[in-house]
Parts: C-alpha cells; sequence; structure tokens
C-alpha cells in the first residue's frame, strides 16, 4: 500500500497555509491541486507547497472539485500511489483522523473509506437538510438503506478499481462526490464508513453555491436514477444478488 493525500484547493491559500503545517506532520506525500486559483493565491499555495515539499499540480481554469480531484487521481496513479486520501483544503476536515483513514485502508485495500461526519452547532441547517434529502435519492440509487453520506469529502479510494470509473464521471463540480461513490458502489466496490467530526469555521470561505450546485446535483440524481436498469442488468450478467 503506497498512499497519497490529495487536496482540491481554488483560493484557500490562507486556510490552506495552516492545515499545511498540519499535514506535513504526518509524513506522508501530499498531493495538492491548484483548480485555477487567482494568479496570487497560487503564488501563496505554491509556495506553501515547495515548504513542505508537497507536490503541486494546477488546472489552469477552475473546473470545480470533481475536475480538481480526477486531476490528482490520474497524477497519483501515474507517480505509482495506490490510494488517495481526500481532504478539503479549508479545515473543516478533522486531520487528526488522518491514521484512522488509512489504517482502515490498510485493513480492507480494496474497499472505498468515506468518513461518517459528526456535526456540531456550526453546521448550516440549509446544509443538513439537503443532505438529508441525498440520503434518501442515494438510497433510491443504490437500494441500499445503511449507505453513508456521500457528500463527506474525507475519503480514501484505492485507485485501481476508481480510475476506469474516472471516464464515466459527468459532475466536474460539487456533484462529484456523490456520483464518484455511488458508481464505485454499483462496480462492486465495498464502502466501510469512519466516524469523524465536521465542523464550518466561522471564518470559512465555501465554493458551494446554492442553487447551482443544488440543481446539479438534483440533475446527478436524475441521471442516477436513469442508470439503474442498466445496472440491475449489469448486476445479473455477472451474477450478482
Amino acid at each position: 500500500m503506497k498512499p497519497v493525500i490529495i487536496v482540491p484547493c481554488f483560493n484557500h491559500a490562507d486556510a490552506f497555509a495552516s492545515v499545511a503545517v498540519k499535514l506535513a506532520d504526518f509524513k506522508q506525500p501530499v498531493i495538492v491541486v491548484d483548480d485555477g486559483s487567482t494568479q496570487k493565491q497560487s503564488e501563496k499555495i505554491k509556495q506553501i507547497c515547495k515548504t513542505h515539499s508537497f507536490f503541486y499540480v494546477k488546472n489552469k481554469v477552475n473546473g470545480g472539485k470533481g475536475a480538481a480531484m480526477i486531476h490528482g487521481f490520474k497524477f497519483a496513479f501515474k507517480n505509482g500511489f495506490s490510494h488517495a486520501l481526500q481532504i478539503d483544503s479549508d479545515g473543516q476536515h478533522n486531520i487528526l483522523d488522518i491514521p484512522l483513514f488509512l489504517k482502515t485502508s490498510a485493513r480492507h485495500p480494496d474497499d472505498l473509506i468515506i468518513g461518517n461526519p459528526i456535526y456540531d452547532e456550526s453546521a448550516p441547517k440549509s446544509r443538513l437538510i439537503g443532505r438529508k434529502i441525498t440520503k434518501f435519492w442515494v438510497m433510491v440509487e443504490t437500494f441500499n438503506k445503511h449507505m453513508p453520506d456521500t457528500m463527506c469529502g474525507f475519503r480514501v479510494y484505492p485507485l485501481d478499481p476508481i480510475m476506469p470509473i474516472l471516464k464515466t464521471i459527468k459532475s466536474k463540480r460539487m456533484a462529484f462526490d456523490i456520483e464518484i461513490i455511488i458508481k464505485a458502489y454499483r462496480r462492486g466496490v465495498n464502502i466501510i464508513s469512519v466516524p469523524t467530526r465536521v465542523i464550518y469555521p466561522n471564518d470559512g470561505v465555501s465554493h458551494f453555491h446554492a442553487f447551482r450546485d443544488s440543481f446539479y446535483i438534483s440533475l446527478l440524481h436524475v441521471y442516477l436514477c436513469c442508470l439503474i436498469p442498466f445496472w440491475l442488468i449489469n448486476k445479473c450478467f455477472r451474477g450478482e444478488k
């Protein structure tokens, strides 16, 4: 097992500076994907990466979280890494849980490990409601009422089964986190959830656009529901129940 941490980053240089210090303590390779940040922000992100000997890769234009992660996956796979731990650059995720995620992945190297978020009072009510709606649709799309929160961006991917899925991904922004989990599950990848605390910093800058991203997430659920018959047919051909 040769894991790497992938951090998608768009104009989050200031928040990422403190996150980077904590990441460096784990002595794990880190890939930072600069997703089309402004020139000033990019220079800061690049300097942070240089300070901590992180890999720095950049998308010339902002393509969204999904586009950044796909770029990061391809870079990681090309450089011989077997697993990718995804974590946000804004400090929302509990960095201290990284060892737990990696240990769980080491025990289950073929499985996808995803955070089961524990929220505090900082979580916006609108975001919690949106997650409940998505949880319902994910249950419909997988026929599995025990599926974890597919919107949690703290996770570990086994790259071998994930790479073939990337060419089928339609969502390049926030809906990416949902789509790749559903498609991995439908391809037979087992999913294990790990409890983790999630906070929303008071001074945090979110790139979640309520209308735009909610609209695309809604379209994604329509698309995934339309694919259910094809998934079931493939399951029959593979002899799965």
